[in-house]
């Protein structure tokens, strides 16, 4: 069979679940694989105890040869990959499908569905050179095991490792939307000596753009800004037009479902934010861009807390529905509710003990919050200029830290002395 190691370097991000075994136990065999399912189960033969499995579709893993192997599949229909089965490629058939048969114990976990197939290493994976693990040693397996949770030292485990995984990738794809954003946001103030308005005020007094179009060119999406007519609102049918290509920018991973054209990130607008309210009005409808830099301008001057004390841009709750040429986002008034709420900054990332929220400041650094913080700290964070100064060091709450880049998930049987064997995942 290939090696599956090759595959380590294009993960993203994993957690780390348990430690490594304890003294009188020992892993004996170990498979590394990614986040998402890598091979798929297409159908369900009970009474010849048989399946059918292809890959998924860009699947870094392939078939493994006919011989011993172990299938990783839920325990239950659509949880979370959490079961070691022993299995037996019978046949490889055409399309990269293998014939698979497992033993009764089994039965329950298999269904249809996502699953990852492979042969498993001896020991540890980065402990010692991998050495495939021999036949014998894999036919030694029962025919399932079962990933029991773990305290983590502060209550029980509300997310099993291949959930936090997922979690903290998805956090990572999101931090670097956030940054993305951030980047453009002081590539359009050194064009145009000031920040970009969240909202360009048409001559009819009302909101015609957001500053997520008016960003598109410092997102390489010059193209898309082209199909923009500025001279009608955001709701007009040639702009509706262009709002159903949200570029994936404005997208946060961590919200699952179809496409879409609700974006998951907002601008804190308000007297005392960086986005300050009416601050570019267009005279005409031909007066764009002329009117960027007519009349009041509001650049990195303004921000007399400092920009590393000053967020700029933040998730914003599903429940909003914003769509991304829509002039809407987040209003710093007395109606602020904080974190967590519709009309406050969404908190949408799962972590271990809560959710949070991630915010980008007016330095390009992007950092979670706690669904925990209090509305008033993190108001003091939303100013430009109260003069306040906040620790930001305890502002992430439990669970919401980095996770270890250099390695993926992996599947770990482990042994004790008496010679029973458990799964582990982490």
């Amino acid at each position: 069979m290939r090696s599956t190691l090759g595959v380590a370097h294009g993960l993203l991000l994993a957690v780390a679940f348990a430690g490594a075994a304890s003294a009188d136990e020992r892993v004996v065999m170990s498979y590394p694989y990614s986040l998402e399912p890598t091979h798929r189960i297409v159908a369900v033969d009970a009474a010849r105890r048989e399946v059918r499995i292809e890959s998924a579709e860009r699947a870094m893993f392939s078939i493994p040869a006919e011989g011993q192997a172990v299938l990783v599949v839920p325990s239950k229909p659509g949880g979370q990959l959490d079961s070691l089965v022993r299995v037996t490629v019978e046949e490889i058939l055409e399309g990269n499908v293998a014939v698979a048969t497992f033993g009764p114990g089994a039965i329950p976990a298999i269904h249809e569905g996502p699953a990852v197939l492979g042969r498993p290493f001896a020991g540890l994976i980065g402990e010692r050179p991998p050495a495939t693990a021999t036949t014998k040693a894999i036919r030694s397996l029962p025919d399932l095991l079962v990933a029991k949770a773990k305290s983590t030292g502060n209550g029980p485990s509300d997310l099993n490792p291949i959930a936090k995984a997922r979690a903290a990738a998805r956090r990572a794809a999101s931090s670097n939307h956030l940054k993305q954003i951030a980047l453009a946001f002081h590539i359009f103030h050194d064009a145009y000596g000031c920040f970009p308005p969240a909202a360009v005020i048409g001559p009819d007094g009302k909101p015609w753009h957001s500053w997520r179009v008016l960003l598109l060119p410092y997102l390489q999406e010059n193209e898309l800004y082209k199909q923009y007519d500025f001279s009608q609102p955001w709701d007009s049918p040639k702009n509706l037009a262009v709002a159903e290509k949200m570029p994936k920018v404005f997208r946060d991973p961590a919200r699952e479902g179809p496409p879409d054209t609700f974006t998951d990130y907002a601008a804190i607008t308000g007297e005392d934010a960086i986005f300050q309210p009416d601050v570019v009005t267009m005279t005409s409808a031909d007066d764009f861009p002329a009117c960027l830099t007519a009349g009041k301008k509001v650049g990195l001057a303004s921000v007399t807390d400092g920009t590393s004390n000053t967020i700029a841009f933040a998730t914003v709750d599903p429940a909003r529905k914003t769509p991304w040429t829509k002039p809407e986002d987040i209003v710093l008034d007395d109606a602020f509710t904080g974190i967590g709420k519709p009309a406050g900054i969404g908190a949408i990332h799962p972590v271990e003990g809560g959710r949070v929220g991630l915010t980008a400041f007016a330095d390009g650094s992007v950092q979670t919050l706690a669904d925990s913080v209090e509305t008033d700290t993190l108001r003091k964070l939303l100013t430009r200029a109260g003069g306040e100064v906040v620790d930001r060091s305890d502002l992430d709450g439990p669970g919401a830290g980095p996770a270890d880049p250099d390695r993926p998930p992996m599947v770990k049987v482990i042994a004790a002395d008496d010679g029973t064997l458990r799964l582990e995942i982490d």
